[in-house]
Order: structure tokens, then sequence, then C-alpha cells
């Protein structure tokens, strides 16, 4: 029997480590996907979160500063409202910087996240 050289294609190994290859590229392919949905959702949450967070501290601000008094934790929903089955929670506190400034700081926290969003604005109290 003699072998031809001249014989082009491909050999059953080389095919079967093409395709090893691909299939591990693939999976590659397939886990950044979801790593990328998760990050997205994250997002969403912070980004709510932070709105829900900047929300609460306009109103603060435009309440009088005598009334002003820290708040415990409390569930909101995406638009701030409170509710029982709210998915964030927000705390404020106010803390007096001096004779005439308070520190309020509104803190929110959304699921799944690693630490609540804080911000914090000083108000002048005559």
């Amino acid at each position: 029997m003699t072998r031809r050289r001249g014989r082009r294609g491909f050999t059953l190994v080389s095919v079967l480590i093409a395709m090893a290859m691909l299939s591990i590229g693939l999976m590659a392919l397939a886990r950044t996907q979801s790593l990328l949905l998760s990050s997205q959702h994250d997002t969403e949450n912070r980004d709510v979160a932070t709105a829900i967070a900047n929300s609460h501290l306009e109103a603060l601000r435009g309440r009088d500063p005598a009334t002003l008094a820290t708040e415990a934790g409390i569930a909101v929903n995406e638009r701030g409202q409170a509710t029982a089955a709210g998915y964030y929670t927000r705390t404020a506190t106010v803390t007096a910087d001096g004779p005439h400034l308070l520190r309020v700081s509104v803190a929110v926290g959304y699921p799944r996240g690693p630490r609540p969003i804080q911000l914090i604005t000083l108000i002048y109290r005559p």
C-alpha cells in the first residue's frame, strides 16, 4: 500500500482539536455574556438607589431645618415611596456639625449591593 502525498484535507485529530478550541471559546463568550447582564442589573439598581437618595435629600433640604430629625430605615419602592414590599432601604441621619450647621446623610441600600449609596449635604440652621 502506498501513501499519496498530494492528498488534501483535515485529519480526525485536527478536527477534534479545532472543535475543542471552538467549544472553549463559546463557553468563555457565554460566561462573559452572563457577567455583563449581571453587571447591567447591578448598575440599574445602583442608579435607582442614587435617584431615591437624591430625591429624598432634596425633600429634606426643602423642609424647615428646625424640624429635621434622624429617620430609621424604611423599605421603599423604585419611586422612593414607603411600602412594605420595597426592594430598597432608605435611612436619613441628621447630626449637628456646629451651632448653625446640620449634616444630613441619606443612605439607600439596594438588592445585592455591597454597601448602600450615601449622599451627604450640609444645611444652615439660623
